[in-house]
């Protein structure tokens, strides 16, 4: 991954992107620097769920939008599910809002998709042959529910997309240091996705105290290998949310007083 910033009316607003993502693809994943929003959501909180002021969050989704050239970001409402939406030109935004998916996915030229995150992982898919591209909120219950593999087997379904042909960025996200886990997630994790459990897949990892960490994006990585996406085409980027309070919000670090970031992406006009 790679950092680049933005001059936004003298401020500096950086966006995280990932060099595997075709040219054609717009992308990024924002972090928490660049905007207006005081303690504890400063500063660039794009999100209305926990308590940040409405009018700091419509200025910093302004800044983004500014920094990006992007209008319009859809965005479904999350709920941790499996549930993969398809996004089309003519679609209207508080529509598609309140529609419960962690997954959206287009081909249409000009429209941005996104997914608001605070530790869970930002997905971005893009197959350049196609055209097609999506964005997926995964967080262990949707990991385990296999959202990522919704999303890809809707864009082969409905866009012909060969999973061979895609690129993937999985963003900033708590990383397997920070991720500490109860038993029942490991069970969770062992019922949906055996091979993971397995101690040479890397996924669990038990820490000195004996108390299970669980590798978000290494589950990611496996659910995409097995739907057809090469290892060589996904970027999962050692970037730990939770680890780096400077640049990222984290909901866990946090206690839950935090903000949102989002990763977007959209097929340049």
């Amino acid at each position: 991954m790679i950092e680049e910033s933005f001059d936004v009316g003298g401020e500096q607003l950086p966006l995280v992107r990932s060099e595997l993502i075709p040219a054609r693809f717009h992308h990024g994943f924002t972090t928490r620097r660049g905007g207006i929003s005081a303690p504890p959501f400063d500063t660039l909180n794009l999100g209305m769920k926990w308590g940040d002021g409405r009018t700091n969050v419509i200025e910093n989704r302004r800044r983004l939008q500014v920094a990006t050239g992007v209008e319009r970001i859809f965005v479904a409402r999350q709920v941790h599910g499996a549930n993969v939406l398809q996004v089309n030109g003519g679609d209207v935004l508080a529509d598609v809002g309140q529609i419960e998916a962690d997954g959206l996915f287009s081909d249409a030229p000009g429209i941005a998709i996104g997914v608001y995150v605070a530790d869970c992982i930002p997905v971005l898919m893009a197959d350049a042959r196609t055209g097609a591209f999506a964005a997926v909120h995964a967080g262990w219950r949707g990991t385990l529910a296999g959202v990522v593999p919704a999303a890809v087997r809707r864009m082969v379904d409905e866009l012909g997309v060969q999973p061979s042909d895609l690129r993937v960025a999985l963003g900033p996200a708590i990383g397997v240091c920070c991720f500490e886990v109860g038993e029942e997630v490991v069970e969770a994790v062992a019922r949906a996705m055996p091979r993971a459990a397995s101690p040479s897949a890397g996924a669990i990892v038990r820490a000195a105290n004996g108390r299970a960490h669980v590798d978000l994006k290494r589950l990611n990585v496996m659910l995409l290998m097995a739907e057809g996406v090469p290892a060589s085409a996904i970027d999962a980027g050692p970037e730990c949310t939770s680890c780096d309070r400077a640049r990222f919000f984290s909901y866990r670090r946090d206690k839950g007083e935090t903000g949102q970031a989002i990763g977007f992406i959209c097929a340049r006009g």
